[in-house]
């Protein structure tokens, strides 16, 4: 994860239009019958847990700042559009990481588990982190929340129908405090970014199931960018098809807003974009109209770029004992690099350089162990 954050303001359809039109419409076909739109956790410093999934019309009332279960406003709700529904982050990796799981159904699965932890620890960091005010306007405090929402919604596409699996985590602004729903402080969430980024790279790339189904079909990470090595001569190709494709889509788009001014392109009509632009950029080939003709689709790209799969087996991982890194050479190393980018820090920047840092040992560790040794006791002195 190397992404910015996403702080959302505006109606709670156009949210749910908004993650719906950041994937191919072919992503449709790898959901369930009777999938929801997002998956909902409820975290509080002590604990997370995951709640029922969320159908369109339910993850519109959520970002509202509705409560699920009763239906009833989270104390008083702001209606205008410059009032804050949730703030975003993108889970996501390399693109050879998608293509990975494209390739081995094994990997594609232990990708999605890796990338569903990375967000239930960075939920759970922000549940023990973060605070709201209270108080009169003017002598208001900071206090810690004592509960938070999160919805997860995942895509295993990007908008051009490539190969990138991906989360959109989003955190509600409606969080509860001393006995009231509040609204977050998003200034001290945004000041956790480095560490939201370090937690979510480190927690997929040293996921010991993730590096295990890689390994098993012959595939490594470079321990330094984490790219897929096998995979990394050809994910160019792909971003170079993809950039084209998003271009069309841009202008189909751009050319049917200026005809339907104050309008909104409905599913049916996206769809039809998304076919045309893959046509428009690759003439000699049919169009994809399911996931699993997709993910051939990129199987078949791969090959004719060049590349065979190594035989399965033979790969390994290594585990990070404990013990293994001197925690104060760590610690000093991650000062080192924070002081030499800026002259000001947190402990959140701390924490995300340590995250990152221990990803780039190349090593494996149970997601508990590493939390332990990149807390904030451990990550500042």
């Amino acid at each position: 994860m190397h992404g910015g954050m996403k702080v959302y303001r505006g109606a709670a359809a156009a949210a749910r239009h908004y993650v719906e039109a950041d994937r191919s419409r072919a992503d449709d076909y790898y959901l369930t019958e009777g999938s929801g739109v997002a998956m909902r956790m409820v975290a509080a410093p002590d604990g997370i847990g995951h709640r029922h999934d969320m159908d369109g019309e339910t993850y519109e009332k959520w970002v509202a700042g509705y409560d699920i279960e009763t239906g009833a406003a989270k104390w008083r709700l702001r209606t205008d559009n410059p009032a804050v529904r949730f703030v975003e982050v993108i889970i996501n990796g390399p693109k050879t990481w998608s293509l990975a799981a494209a390739l081995h159904p094994e990997v594609a699965a232990a990708y999605d588990a890796a990338q569903m932890a990375a967000a239930e620890e960075i939920v759970g960091s922000l549940a023990s982190h973060g605070t709201t005010r209270v108080g009169p306007r003017g002598r208001q405090v900071q206090v810690p929340v004592e509960q938070i929402e999160a919805a997860a919604v995942r895509h295993f596409t990007s908008r051009a129908g490539d190969p990138h699996r991906h989360l959109h985590l989003q955190v509600n602004a409606r969080v509860f405090a001393q006995g009231k729903w509040r609204g977050i402080h998003t200034v001290g969430v945004r000041d956790s970014l480095e560490a939201i980024n370090g937690i979510g790279h480190a927690a997929v790339m040293t996921n010991p199931a993730f590096r295990a189904a890689l390994a098993a079909h012959g595939l490594t990470l470079d321990p330094e960018t984490g790219e897929v090595a096998e995979l990394a001569p050809y994910a160019g190709a792909f971003s170079a098809r993809a950039r084209q494709i998003e271009s069309n889509i841009d202008t189909y788009e751009a050319e049917w807003r200026s005809e339907h001014p104050g309008d909104e392109p409905g599913p049916g009509l996206r769809q039809a974009w998304d076919r045309r632009a893959w046509a428009d950029a690759r003439p000699d080939k049919v169009v994809p109209t399911s996931g699993e003709e997709l993910r051939q689709r990129w199987v078949e790209e791969l090959r004719e770029l060049g590349f065979r799969p190594a035989a399965s087996g033979g790969g390994s991982t290594t585990e990070l004992k404990a013990g293994a890194l001197d925690r104060n050479a760590v610690v000093d190393l991650a000062l080192v690099r924070l002081g030499a980018r800026r002259s000001v820090w947190s402990a959140a920047d701390a924490r995300g350089e340590v995250e990152r840092l221990l990803a780039a040992t190349g090593g494996v560790i149970e997601g508990t162990v590493r939390r332990e040794r990149t807390s904030p006791s451990t990550s500042v002195r």
